[in-house]
């Protein structure tokens, strides 16, 4: 009894020793996080375009993975491609000037594969943002001083896609509607009354910027731009005035102002209904030469009454303009 009990010792010992050594099942499989060839990633690739139609690739734009830190910009049709995303939860944050920034929420699987798209929606564009000052004088009431403001406003997405009524002007803490002239053209004529203590000298150093958002709520903004000159000279018109008798082809004389920028004169003659009080413009000429201070009108006027000014135009577009100098054809 006792060598029988001593053989399955023995036997049970050996048992145990042969399981002891047994070795481990390999893990080669990719997807088994003890396997050496784990990996916790996937492949996310995608492509950012236009958000209107037809659809086209937004290249250079910057595609960032928020939780991994990994960025790309975009190929020339838009592309992009992340060999080895972090899976699991993923931000993806899409942005490039000039558009309005989208954030992706997606959820890529261990060595799994996202392809995705976004579209990105184009800020409108404000170019060729300039103001100019202008002053009228008259007998009555006087001079009248304004500045107009114009700008091109376009949107990539299409022009429609531009919320006319937020196009505006915005100058210290005051804001103008702009009004949409033609295209893509934009304009306001924002008179000195409206700024404060009613003097258009208030504007000189201030900062100008215009803004519009889109459908998308997509803000696009211009850079600074500030008032030039605010002309307050004028020449004077010295004959024909004061409803002196003139033939039908006057010459126009006037006295220069006194300023030492460059400038260019533009010559206007207003004809005048009496019967009805109506005026209507019978010629007008810009960009003489500032040497001039006469010029001989190169028509024939038909008989009654008439007035014309003179403007001085400086190379920036401000201008002032003289006072009404009347005179009248037999």
């Amino acid at each position: 009894m006792r060598s029988l009990i001593g053989v399955v010792l023995i036997l049970g010992g050996l048992a145990s020793i042969q399981t002891g050594c047994a070795p481990d099942a390999p893990h080669d499989n990719p997807l088994d996080p003890h396997s050496p060839n784990y990996r916790n990633a996937g492949r996310l690739v995608g492509k950012i375009l236009t958000l209107s139609l037809p659809y086209v690739g937004i290249s250079n734009a910057l595609v960032t993975i928020e939780e991994s830190g990994s960025a790309q910009l975009t190929a020339s049709d838009g592309s992009f491609a992340f060999q080895d995303a972090p899976s699991g939860n993923i931000t993806l944050v899409v942005s490039k000037p000039n558009y309005l920034a989208d954030t992706l929420h997606l959820n890529l699987p261990v060595g799994g594969s996202i392809d995705t798209a976004t579209h990105l929606d184009a800020i409108p564009q404000i170019m060729g943002a300039e103001v100019v000052t202008t002053k009228v004088d008259h007998w009555w009431p006087g001079p009248i001083y304004s500045a107009t403001v114009t700008a091109g406003v376009t949107d990539p997405d299409g022009q429609l896609d531009i919320i006319d009524s937020t196009v505006q002007v915005t100058v210290d803490s005051l804001s103008f509607p702009m009004d949409h002239a033609t295209g893509s053209n934009y304009k306001v004529i924002i008179d000195a009354s409206q700024f404060p203590n009613h003097d258009l000298q208030w504007l000189v150093g201030k900062q100008f910027t215009i803004s519009a958002v889109d459908h998308e709520n997509g803000k696009g903004e211009s850079t600074p731009f500030y008032v030039s000159r605010i002309i307050e000279q004028e020449a004077v018109p010295t004959s024909p005035t004061n409803l002196q008798s003139s033939s039908a082809s006057p010459v126009l004389e006037w006295n220069p102002p006194t300023v030492s920028y460059n400038y260019t004169y533009q010559l206007q003659i207003v004809h005048i209904d009496t019967s009805t009080g109506i005026q209507a413009v019978a010629w007008s000429l810009p960009g003489i030469n500032s040497s001039y201070v006469s010029f001989n009108y190169p028509g024939s006027l038909g008989s009654g009454t008439y007035y014309w000014t003179v403007t001085i135009v400086d190379d920036y577009g401000n201008s002032s303009t003289s006072r009404e100098a009347s005179f009248i054809v037999p």
